[in-house]
């Protein structure tokens, strides 16, 4: 069982689990992979499991496509968009959802990088505040529907480099590092795209960071 603080537990029997959707420790959202299946599934759509829920409209008006909203936002992005459904839904049941609203400080400088964030809607900025006694508060860029952050330091385990804030309500899809080296290991397949296509962002960041620093340095040189 995928749990709430982002950890597997597990094995556990089926008669637990059944004990767990009664006292309302199991729900129908919370991902649970079978030992004979190498794909995790929301209890819900586990047969021995789902006939314990309480079918609600809530519930039932989740459901988006065939696929939970999350994973239909996800397929925004341009190195998710080529993941079929059940794939969609392995990314998004080893991450978590949530909204922030403006003003509010998403991630801050010095703290670990312990995840990677998506943008699913609303807008962030990234910035520094320079200076030790009259800090200056300086932006270094904004992130839209999308994009996404902290790929990098999670890679390294390092620290956060800059804040980044919320500038309107916004919702984002936070995947911790556990959660992406649980997904390489049990389904490298599925990994292995979505891993390119972040190197390839990553690379292309680095490449837009060095031109931007040659038209800098050459701006500084009047030509004969």
């Amino acid at each position: 069982m995928w749990a709430g603080d982002e950890k597997v537990y597990g094995p556990v029997d089926v008669d637990t689990l059944h004990q767990w959707i009664q006292d309302e420790r199991l729900f129908p959202e919370t991902f649970v992979q079978c030992q004979s299946d190498s794909c995790w599934r929301r209890a819900e759509d586990v047969e021995i499991l789902r006939e314990k829920f309480t079918v609600t409209p809530l519930a039932a008006a989740a459901a988006h496509n065939g696929i939970t909203s999350t994973a239909a936002a996800l397929r925004e992005f341009p190195f998710f968009a080529g993941l079929t459904n059940e794939g969609l839904e392995q990314v998004a049941a080893l991450g978590k959802t949530y909204d922030v609203e403006a003003g509010e400080l998403v991630v801050r400088q010095g703290d670990p990088c312990d995840a990677v964030y998506f943008v699913l809607a609303g807008e962030l900025r990234v910035r520094l505040l320079v200076g030790v006694v009259d800090r200056v508060d300086k932006t270094l860029c904004k992130l839209g529907r999308g994009e996404f952050f902290g790929e990098l330091g999670m890679f390294l385990q390092s620290k956060r480099t800059a804040d980044v804030i919320a500038e309107t309500q916004s919702r984002l899809f936070r995947m911790s590092t556990n959660a992406f080296q649980l997904l390489i290991k049990q389904i490298p397949a599925l990994a292995s795209p979505v891993l390119f296509n972040i190197g390839t962002t990553m690379a292309q960041r680095v490449a837009d960071d060095n031109q931007r620093l040659y038209r800098e340095m050459t701006s500084q040189f009047v030509w004969a």
